[in-house]
C-alpha cells in the first residue's frame, strides 16, 4: 500500500493528530515516494530541527516504509490525472501517479482521493476502502 503524506507525518510524530489511528503493522506492504519525504521536509520545516528534517528517508526506512524511487512514468500519470482532475496539486498528483503506476492502494485521509476513479484508497480513520 502507498502511504500518502499524512499517514507518513502520523508515523513519524508521536503528537500527530492521526497517529493513533495508523497502525503501520496492519498496512500490508507500506510504502512511499521519495517525494514524500521532500513534502515531509516542507511541511515540517518551521517546526522540526534540520537534524530531523533532513534524515526523513532514513527515519522512514527505520519505520519499515519502502521508498520507491520518483520516475518518470510517476510523473507522467500524475500529470495525466492533474489535467483531468482540476483540484489536484503537485504532490497529490506526484502520489497519485506513483500509486497508479505500481498499482497501489493509496492510503490517506485526503477527502479529494476517494474522487479520483482510476485509484483505489482506503481512509486510515475509517478503514474502509473507496
Amino acid at each position: 500500500m502507498y502511504l500518502d503524506t499524512d499517514v507518513v507525518l502520523a508515523v513519524l510524530k508521536a503528537d500527530d493528530w492521526l497517529s493513533s489511528a495508523v497502525d503501520l503493522d496492519a498496512i500490508d506492504d507500506p510504502k512511499t515516494s521519495v517525494s514524500t519525504c521532500i513534502e515531509v521536509q516542507y511541511a515540517m520545516e518551521g517546526e522540526w530541527e534540520r537534524e530531523r528534517l533532513t534524515t526523513v528517508n532514513e527515519s522512514l526506512t527505520d519505520e519499515g516504509i519502502e521508498l520507491v524511487p520518483l520516475r518518470e512514468p510517476h510523473i507522467a500519470a500524475g500529470g495525466t490525472l492533474q489535467r483531468k482532475y482540476d483540484r489536484l496539486n503537485l504532490f497529490d498528483a506526484v502520489h497519485l501517479g506513483t500509486a497508479d503506476i505500481l498499482d497501489e492502494t493509496l492510503v490517506s485521509t485526503d477527502t479529494l482521493y476517494p474522487s479520483i476513479e482510476e485509484i483505489s484508497t482506503v481512509d486510515p480513520v475509517n478503514s474502509e476502502s473507496q
